[in-house]
């Protein structure tokens, strides 16, 4: 009894460690990889679930209801990062832009964007540290309080402002936090086969197209920068104050201003050794940016 029970428990760990390997294959594999949508994904929290084994593989009277009801997360020929794979009991879930599927929200745009601290609200923040005297250490607590709370306000107003501005630059592009998932349903469990990135791209052929990310990338237009070597050589960086990036374009050469709500929003066009920065800034932040050759 105790042999079958040693041999029983061998057997079992083998499998999750092969279960677990095989997860991580998948992920290594499709995880950070671009796709194309073929078919519309609705922006509803619950997966789309295909079922490989079925003579029917998709509930189209479910799909079509929760398009209706939720709408479009992302749309036929939209190009979309995939973001997370993990292996269940059951099924493949696939995790499409936005959040994860463990539901920690991926870094996005508008999350890498924050309100830099003032010089006083460091120097608070090192002096409260030695201060003894308790009534000065209750003062310079309350103005660091304040000035903390301000400048949450303030990378509250700056994310929801990108976020707009993510939305509506570009149809083609997914929103901030648009998000699909596809789960490959097994009733039976997952069998060793599903767990082959082959296997799941031919799972998914109707849903998804894996060769864009697999051809090589056409070079871009010779006018615009292909990668951030000239950001990184002027020291561009998303959360600069326009009198920074005066220091280092100069006076801008065009303004183009607007509102988004109450926030200001800044589009600055600067001119370099050859080269035009455009700079869009919301509250006096840059929040984005693109560089081309003249």
């Amino acid at each position: 009894m105790r042999q079958s029970l040693f041999v029983f428990t061998l057997i079992f760990c083998a499998s999750l460690s092969a279960g677990g390997q095989s997860e991580a294959v998948l992920r290594e594999y499709f995880e950070g990889r671009t796709v194309v949508v073929k078919q519309d994904l609705p922006a509803s929290k619950n997966a789309i679930q295909i079922s490989p084994d079925s003579a029917s593989p998709l509930n189209y009277a479910d799909y079509n209801r929760r398009i209706k009801q939720s709408g479009v997360a992302f749309r036929r020929n939209q190009s979309v990062p995939l973001t997370s794979v993990r292996v269940n009991d059951r099924s493949i879930e696939l995790q499409l832009g936005g959040m994860s599927s463990s539901g920690a929200e991926e870094p996005s745009p508008a999350a890498s964007v924050a309100v830099e601290k003032s010089a006083r609200e460091r120097t608070l923040e090192r002096d409260v540290e030695r201060e003894t005297d308790p009534d000065r250490l209750t003062k310079m607590q309350q103005e660091l309080d304040s000035l903390r709370r301000q400048r949450q306000r303030e990378d509250a107003r700056l994310k929801a402002a990108l976020a707009q501005l993510s939305n509506g630059s570009d149809n083609r592009q997914p929103t901030v936090n648009a998000a699909a998932r596809i789960d490959l349903v097994f009733n039976g469990g997952v069998p060793a086969r599903a767990l082959n990135p082959d296997y799941v791209k031919s799972a998914l052929k109707n849903w998804l197209d894996f060769s864009a990310a697999e051809r090589p990338s056409p070079p871009p237009p010779a006018q615009v920068a292909s990668s951030d070597d000239n950001a990184a050589a002027y020291g561009l960086r998303k959360g600069m104050t326009e009198a920074e990036l005066v220091r280092l374009f100069g006076e801008p050469a065009k303004r183009e201003s607007s509102t988004q709500g109450d926030l200001r929003v800044d589009v600055l066009t600067f001119k370099r050794d050859g080269t035009t920065l455009e700079a869009t800034m919301v509250e006096n932040v840059l929040v984005r940016f693109r560089q081309w050759s003249d």
